[in-house]
């Protein structure tokens, strides 16, 4: 118990980003994102589910978090900045949940619980283009005091279908640290009617002992009102987005989005197993890519957006992908 203890300090100290595209005076959002593949494949393996929760307050003051950011190469911080907090909990199973014993030739039983913090800051903005970074801290507890053998179980007992029965073989108890870094830019094309559509590259670099990777990819996005925002928010790793939009004070918005991202995992606790510790593992592919499509709307205080995650294989051995949902709903408390 004394590592949940760290967690809920990093997050009551924390604070997770939030770009500021247009001027307002929100007060800030809360965002609540699932992801789980009853939206996919209806069975319990692989990635099976992620609950993330984001708080995000306007507040141009200097933190702590910005000090320290700014001594770190690569991250560019402007006056049009944000940050807010993050805290959530992910679950990995193997394919076989009724098994008691160990499946070597699949991935581990795993449970993630997190804070996040971070700082993001519009580095450019026009009317046709805008870029934005953004740095992340991550600290939580992987293993058996990331409680997700109970939230899982304790889950499959309020819908009345059969417990996973592989926990007692789930990955150790690890502190984990990542500080991930992002860099998006964003094309704006407008069209008639309203209508308008925008591509947008990023980059990602994460170096921690649960995730070590370098990725990129690109999104694009048809319908009204883009600038709204930068995207709905995902659970790492996976596109960067945000629970920040711009309320609309008549009618609606709305958008389609597409994308791929590729990244080369260097490290991954979920298939390397624990650092310091003995425990399974399996052999882990070097490359991975998401493909991702979904739809965003937005109407008043209130966004919600759903899409599909196709996944490619992660590790050796592995039959097949992953796939799963994401449901978003952000809401502005102003």
């Amino acid at each position: 118990m004394k590592y949940l203890l760290i967690v809920f300090l990093i997050v009551s100290l924390s604070a997770q980003a939030q770009i500021e595209l247009h001027d307002s005076d929100q007060s800030g959002y809360w965002s609540v994102q699932v992801e789980n593949d009853v939206f996919g494949t209806s069975t319990d393996r692989f990635y099976t589910n992620g609950v993330q929760f984001n708080y995000i307050q306007r507040d141009k003051t200097i933190t702590w978090l910005e000090k320290l950011v700014d001594k770190l190469p690569l991250f560019v911080r402007t006056d049009n900045k944000g940050r807010g907090y993050a805290f959530g909990q992910k679950m990995f199973t193997p394919e076989d949940t009724q098994s008691t014993e160990l499946i070597e030739n699949d991935r581990p039983y795993a449970g993630w619980l997190y804070g996040s913090a971070s700082v993001a800051s519009l580095m450019k903005n026009t009317a046709e283009y805008r870029k934005i970074n953004a740095v992340e801290f991550t600290l939580g507890i992987v293993g058996p005091s990331s409680l997700g053998e109970q939230a899982q179980n304790g889950f499959h007992d309020l819908i009345g279908v059969p417990h996973a029965n592989g926990w007692d073989n789930q990955l150790r108890d690890e502190l984990g640290l990542v500080v991930t870094y992002v860099r998006k830019s964003e094309h704006f094309s407008y069209m008639k009617n309203s209508l308008e559509y925008s591509w947008s590259p990023h980059k990602v670099l994460a170096l921690g002992n649960v995730y070590t990777y370098a990725g990129g990819g690109v999104m694009v996005r048809f319908g009204k009102n883009l600038r709204n925002d930068i995207g709905p928010p995902n659970i790492s790793p996976g596109f960067p987005g945000n629970a920040f939009f711009n309320p609309t004070k008549e009618g609606s918005s709305w958008y389609l989005f597409a994308g791929v991202e590729g990244r080369v995992m260097a490290r991954n606790i979920f298939l390397d197993g624990n650092t310091f510790k003995d425990s399974h593992s399996v052999d882990k592919k070097p490359l991975v890519f998401d493909l991702q499509y979904g739809l965003a709307y937005q109407r008043g205080k209130i966004r919600i957006s759903y899409s599909q995650v196709l996944r490619s294989k992660e590790f050796y051995g592995q039959k097949d992908e992953s796939l799963f949902g994401a449901v978003n709903i952000s809401y502005d408390m102003d």
